[in-house]
C-alpha cells in the first residue's frame, strides 16, 4: 500500500521534471531569452526552477502582463467546458451502454455501435463551425459564441460563469443565467461527442462480458429479474471501470477543447495557446504547457486514489485490458 503511493508519487515527480524541461526547452527558443542565459544553461534552469516553485512564470509579451494571472482567467473557462462535457457524456453514455448490451444482436445495437464509430472519427473542427452555422440559420438559441452576453456583467468568484452567476444579484439574474446556459450548450454538445462514443464503447463491452459469465446466466434460470442482475452484477462490475479510463478520456477531451474554443470564440487556454503560438509568445506557450499537464497529472492523481479507496489490492480485475 505505501510502496503503491510511493511509487505513484515518483511517477508524478518525473512527469513533472520532463514537463518543466519541455518548458524551459520552448524558452530557449526564444532569442531573447536564450539571450539572458550569462552563465552556463544548467545554472539557468535550475534557477527557472526555482521561479516555477514560487509560483513566478513570467510575463507575456503581449501586454506585459503577469501570465500566473492570465492562465487563472483563461483556465477555468476551459475547465468548466471539459467537465460539463464529460458529465454530459456519462449522463447519456450509461442508459444508451447498458441498453446495447442487453439487446447486443439488436438494431439499437447495432445502430449505436455504427454511430459511436462515426462519432470517434468526425473531426471537431470541422463540426463545430457546421453545427453554428445551422444553429444561426434555424434560430436555435444555442446560436452564441462566448461564454455570455457581454451586456452583462458577472462578478468572478470562482472563475466559473456558470458558478458566479447564481452570486449575481441584479433583478434580471435570470436573464443571465439563460445566457450562460445558452452559450455553454453548443461547445458542450459538439465536445461531448467523442466521450459519449468512447464510454459507450466501454460499458457495452464490459457488460456484454458480465452477461455472458456463468453466474449470470444461473440468476437468469432462477427468474431474476434484468433490473436484479444489473443491479447486482453489471453495475457493480461496469461502473468502477471507467474510473481508470478518467484520465485518458479526460486528456482527449482537454485536446479537442482547444479546437473548440478556436471555432466557437470560447475564451479558454486553449485559444489563447493558439494565439501564443500564432503570435511566438514563447513565455505564453512555456506556462500553458506546464498548467496543462499539472492539470493531467492532477486528474490521474485523484483518479488513482478513487480507484484505490475502491479496491486497495487490485483484485477485482477492474483495470481494462
Amino acid at each position: 500500500m505505501l510502496w503503491s503511493a510511493l511509487r505513484h508519487l515518483l511517477w508524478a515527480a518525473l512527469l513533472l521534471l520532463i514537463l518543466t524541461l519541455l518548458s524551459f526547452a520552448i524558452l530557449m527558443r526564444d532569442p531573447l531569452n536564450a539571450a539572458l542565459v550569462t552563465n552556463n544553461i544548467y545554472s539557468s534552469y535550475f534557477h527557472y526552477l526555482g521561479a516555477l516553485l514560487e509560483g513566478d512564470l513570467g510575463i507575456t509579451y503581449n501586454g506585459g502582463q503577469s501570465l500566473k494571472s492570465l492562465i487563472f482567467t483563461v483556465l477555468p473557462p476551459t475547465l468548466e467546458l471539459c467537465f460539463s462535457a464529460l458529465l454530459l457524456a456519462v449522463i447519456l453514455s450509461i442508459p444508451l451502454g447498458i441498453l446495447s448490451a442487453l439487446n447486443n444482436q439488436g438494431i439499437f445495437s447495432k445502430s449505436l455501435q455504427a454511430l459511436s464509430y462515426v462519432g470517434l472519427s468526425i473531426p471537431i473542427f470541422w463540426l463545430a463551425p457546421i453545427l453554428l452555422y445551422a444553429a444561426a440559420i434555424y434560430g436555435w438559441e444555442i446560436s452564441a459564441s462566448g461564454q455570455y452576453n457581454l451586456l452583462y456583467e458577472i462578478k468572478p468568484i470562482s472563475g466559473f460563469p456558470v458558478i458566479d452567476v447564481w452570486f449575481t444579484d441584479v433583478p434580471y439574474r435570470t436573464k443571465i443565467v439563460q445566457s450562460v446556459l445558452q452559450h455553454l450548450a453548443l461547445p458542450t454538445l459538439v465536445l461531448g461527442i467523442l466521450p459519449t462514443m468512447e464510454i459507450i464503447r466501454i460499458i457495452q463491452q464490459r457488460a456484454e462480458i458480465i452477461l455472458q459469465q456463468n453466474y449470470t446466466k444461473v440468476a437468469i434460470t432462477r427468474g431474476w429479474s434484468k433490473w436484479t442482475i444489473l443491479q447486482r452484477y453489471v453495475f457493480r462490475n461496469t461502473f468502477p471501470l471507467l474510473i481508470p479510463q478518467i484520465t485518458r478520456v479526460f486528456t482527449l477531451v482537454l485536446t479537442q477543447c482547444m479546437l473548440v474554443e478556436t471555432a466557437l470564440g470560447w475564451p479558454g487556454i486553449g485559444r489563447w495557446l493558439i494565439n501564443a503560438v500564432t503570435n511566438q509568445d514563447y513565455n505564453s506557450i512555456s506556462a500553458g504547457v506546464i498548467v496543462l499537464g499539472i492539470c493531467i497529472i492532477v486528474i490521474d492523481s485523484l483518479a488513482k486514489t478513487l480507484m484505490f479507496m475502491l479496491d486497495p489490492f487490485n483484485k477485482k480485475g477492474w483495470y481494462a485490458r
